[in-house]
């Protein structure tokens, strides 16, 4: 059976003048397939066979893979790229997501890739001006900029991309891009199609089911918006982004890249219990849970206290989230991390399960 993309529908209110919808388009899978590829292994262990992450790493080759490096490492390319998609039909696809980049103008798409977060939307004017002008105005401009710009967001390479020619960043991007989807995407996107479109469609039966916040949560793996902070939040199925959720944060607007299933039911008891051993498996996320037991946390509070850098907290909490142990609880423009009361009860029904099902199996032999 093939799967039509619905078009995208605005669902329950979260709050007055805040609405949930669910997208389904192979090209926020597309942007996480190439996250992944950058990342895993660094920091973040995605659902993707190695197998599978060794032969798309050799299909794109060094110069692709610098190219990779040099947009992908501070989570730019993910972040910014998928403002993109707010002004193509869902149903357009990798293709037409590629020609869409193709035709935007150079110096456009920069201030897209660099400032169309939230975060870094303080940089964005700075680089506008860097961008219309010359000499020592132009450097001025872009120490301001990069002065604007999150560390966490990787600055170093966001100022490496706003000092190179736009046209040539663009040429340099869009080749990524169809070297990526013609060596290692194309042969995949009809499958990841059917996943996509499926998962949408069950999503947004369960938002009928369930209050948005629930929803998203759920959909989410324990992330809570705060709704004077965003104004509208999009889910949107990925295969590959698995067992992660992406975040693209714009000002009113965030978008939530979350794995296909996702929901507390759709990993079988195997899967839920390796998960958490591994996410268990580190001193650094135990100490992390013991100070979770006591109060709630904000990223830069675990990295103080466990004497690491932010990017290396995240990537800990992230794995703690993924395997369902914390979630997220926004408050403003903090987001604070809480222990998971009900984790612990799902993982001992987790166990319970698995030794149900040996039972049964030696029974039968």
């Amino acid at each position: 059976m093939t799967h039509r993309p619905a078009s995208a529908i605005v669902l329950s209110p979260l709050a007055p003048g805040v609405h949930v919808r669910v997208e389904a388009s192979p090209v926020y899978d597309f942007l996480a397939a190439l996250l992944a590829v950058h990342r895993h292994g660094r920091g973040l262990q995605f659902d993707c066979p190695d197998s599978w992450v060794r032969a798309a790493r050799r299909a794109l080759g060094a110069s692709a893979l610098r190219d990779l490096a040099a947009f992908a490492g501070g989570r730019a390319l993910f972040v910014s790229l998928v403002a993109l998609l707010e002004r193509q039909a869902s149903d357009a696809g990798v293709a037409g997501f590629l020609r869409q980049v193709e035709t935007v103008a150079p110096d456009e798409l920069l201030l897209v890739l660099l400032t169309s977060s939230r975060a870094a939307r303080p940089a964005r004017e700075h680089l506008r001006e860097a961008l219309a002008s010359g000499g020592a105005a132009r450097e001025q401009a872009l120490r301001r900029f990069a002065e604007g710009f999150p560390e966490e967001l990787g600055r170093p390479q966001a100022l490496r991309l706003a000092r190179a020619d736009p046209g040539a960043t663009r040429d340099r991007l869009v080749r990524l891009l169809r070297r990526f989807y013609e060596a290692v995407y194309a042969p995949e996107e009809a499958r990841v199609r059917e996943y996509v479109y499926r998962d949408a469609e069950a999503k947004r039966r369960r938002l009928g089911e369930l209050p948005a916040e629930a929803f998203l949560e759920e959909a989410t793996g324990g992330m809570v918006p705060d709704p004077l902070v965003v104004a509208e939040a999009v889910v949107a199925p990925s295969w590959h982004v698995r067992p992660y959720t992406l975040v693209a944060d714009h000002v009113g607007s965030r978008t939530y890249v979350v794995p296909v299933g996702g929901g507390p039911g759709d990993e079988s008891p195997e899967q839920h219990v390796v998960r958490v051993a591994r996410a268990l498996a580190d001193p650094s996320r135990l100490r992390i849970l013991r100070m979770l037991a006591q109060r709630e946390l904000y990223a830069q509070q675990v990295a103080e206290a466990l004497g690491t850098s932010h990017v290396t907290a995240l990537h800990h909490l992230a794995t703690l989230r993924a395997a369902r142990l914390v979630r997220v609880v926004e408050r403003r423009n903090v987001r604070y991390y809480q222990l998971r009361p009900q984790a612990l009860e799902e993982v001992a029904r987790a166990l319970v399960r698995l030794g149900g099902r040996g039972e049964t199996e030696s029974g039968g032999r």
